[in-house]
């Protein structure tokens, strides 16, 4: 937080709280404290990390941002005006979207890093129920108050209790079971309550009941967790015990409306959970994670990508990859895949001979999309057909896949050593077009495969490893890897990584043949599966 921002804080702060306790608005006074206080102090924490990395120029802009933001969340509870808590909304959504880019350019998991993601997408949620205490729009059957303490949900407990669990899963060098359960409920939990708050007070109950145990667990794991600074240790754990004592609150209120019985009142909910939050849970515990500033564990993935994009017909990118046929193997050697995961010595010769020269070879497939997706793919079959790429077919009869690899040279594609590798059905329609290149990091060789699509681009980052003379190349790899490897979707205006996995796994039947299975997931979930058999031509003939 620079001076200005301190200065001006402390400028609103003292006249906003003389006013607010003046007049009983004590609910007001907690959400100008999060606002002037707490959220520049975890901007500050991002923005030195955004120094390192892309994601920085948004930060950027929203440390500048800040002060007018505040300015107008001060002035739209002053006034009581929807009008200046629209600037405090829009500031709140671009937070959300900052949260959102992070988790794009990474992914889903870690879950830590996701804890961090989903904190400040909550924002956004606080900021609209913000907006629409100022503008007194009645949301079902909720008071003017209960709208503002919704809004002090999001803008405290929604965002730093996520936020902190975050950090502190950064601190490990990786997640334990218990702290994943505990982490998916802690991250959940705001949505939960607030369904049942809306539609169910058992199920309000029942969800309270779960976060207080998942903050439980959080608080054991502060504890048992290494810190290199004492101090921020002590804070972070201080901060943790206190909110272990002040969810009970809350489970007493949530208790009392689902019996109908008053163990505790709002008044006393917004002075006594209020205030100790406040000062004994969001300060202590922000100053520790300052102090200790974990850092991101994850690797800055920087390989090179293709910025070839189809439009919606792809034959002008096959004629600029028209070349004389020639011997060509999606590699020029197997071996220069090596690398501490994989060595092609260990892998069967016709494996090898396959992609070093699979002109050599006939592939007929038995393509099977899974029952869940296959209606999806209808639908979208006319689309493939037309621009010749996943045109895979329904049917789940083997069929040939016939096709030509070249080499390949494009303005837009900067990988070197590029091929194209093209194929078709039995009558002669596309049904696949992929750009294959090889990288490199520390670890050995990685796959990196493109497949044009109208106006973006979706690219494989596939790692190899041998398995007792069998190949398998894989998006996803052992936990705790920091590769490169991932399915990444690529437009002019962003690169996401996807929650989807892709494998490979080739075996050896014979010398002149073998079989492979290709599998892809959704978020863990098998959508497509196809078997090949391959023979070696003048086995096939």
């Amino acid at each position: 937080m620079n001076k200005w921002h301190l200065t001006s804080s402390l400028i609103f702060m003292s006249w906003f709280i003389v006013t607010r306790f003046m007049t009983g608005r004590v609910a007001e006074f907690f959400v100008l404290m999060a606002i002037l206080f707490f959220l520049p102090a975890a901007l500050h924490f991002f923005e030195k990390e955004g120094e390192k990395h892309k994601p920085g120029m948004l930060i950027g802009f929203l440390m500048k941002a800040f002060p007018i933001a505040a300015l107008c969340a001060t002035t739209a509870f002053i006034y009581h005006s929807a009008w200046f808590a629209s600037g405090w909304l829009l500031y709140t959504i671009l937070l959300a979207l900052f949260g959102f880019s992070r988790l794009l350019k990474r992914g889903i998991f870690p879950l830590h890093e996701l804890m961090i993601d989903g904190a400040w997408m909550y924002l956004a949620l606080g900021g609209l129920w913000f907006w629409l205490y100022t503008a007194d729009i009645q949301v079902m059957t909720f008071s003017p108050i209960i709208v503002l303490l919704t809004a002090i949900h999001f803008h405290y407990s929604a965002f730093f209790i996520p936020l902190f669990y975050g950090l502190l899963g950064r601190q490990p060098a990786k997640e334990t079971a218990l702290y994943k359960a505990a982490g998916w409920v802690i991250l959940l939990s705001p949505l939960m309550i607030a369904v049942g708050i809306s539609f169910s007070r058992l199920f309000d109950t029942f969800s309270v009941i779960l976060y207080v145990m998942a903050l439980y667990i959080y608080g054991f794991l502060c504890v048992k967790t290494r810190f290199r600074s004492t101090l921020a240790k002590g804070l972070v754990v201080f901060s943790s015990f206190v909110l272990m004592g002040t969810i009970v609150l809350s489970l007493l209120y949530s208790a009392g409306m689902l019996m109908r019985v008053t163990y505790i009142s709002i008044d006393q909910m917004i002075w006594f959970h209020g205030s100790i939050n406040a000062f004994f849970v969001i300060l202590p515990g922000l100053i520790g994670w300052l102090i200790e500033g974990p850092k991101h564990q994850l690797k800055q993935k920087n390989f090179p990508m293709s910025k070839m994009h189809g439009r919606f017909q792809m034959i002008s990118i096959q004629e600029d990859s028209a070349h004389d046929f020639e011997k060509l193997g999606l590699v020029d050697s197997l071996d220069e895949l090596n690398g501490k995961t994989f060595s092609a010595d260990r892998v069967s010769p016709v494996i090898r001979r396959f992609y070093e020269d699979p002109m050599a070879f006939t592939l007929k497939a038995a393509v099977s999309f899974h029952r869940w997706v296959r209606p999806f793919v209808f639908l979208l079959q006319p689309m493939f057909k037309k621009i010749g790429q996943l045109y895979l077919g329904l049917s789940r009869h083997p069929y040939e896949m016939k096709g030509r690899l070249t080499r390949f040279q494009h303005p837009k594609e900067e990988r070197k050593n590029v091929r194209a590798w093209i194929r078709h059905n039995a009558k002669g329609e596309q049904v696949f077009f992929a750009l294959y290149a090889l990288h490199y990091d520390a670890a050995g060789g990685y796959l990196n495969i493109a497949l044009p699509l109208p106006y973006s681009q979706l690219t494989a980052i596939l790692k190899p490893f041998d398995e007792k003379g069998d190949f398998l190349l894989k998006s996803t790899c052992p936990k705790g890897s920091t590769g490169d490897e991932g399915l990444y979707f690529h437009t002019p205006f962003i690169t996401m990584k996807l929650p989807m996995e892709e494998s490979f796994h080739m075996k050896p039947q014979t010398d002149e043949s073998l079989t492979a299975v290709h599998q892809m997931k959704l978020f863990g979930i098998p959508f497509l599966t196809i078997h090949y058999h391959i023979d070696s031509h003048h086995v096939s003939q």
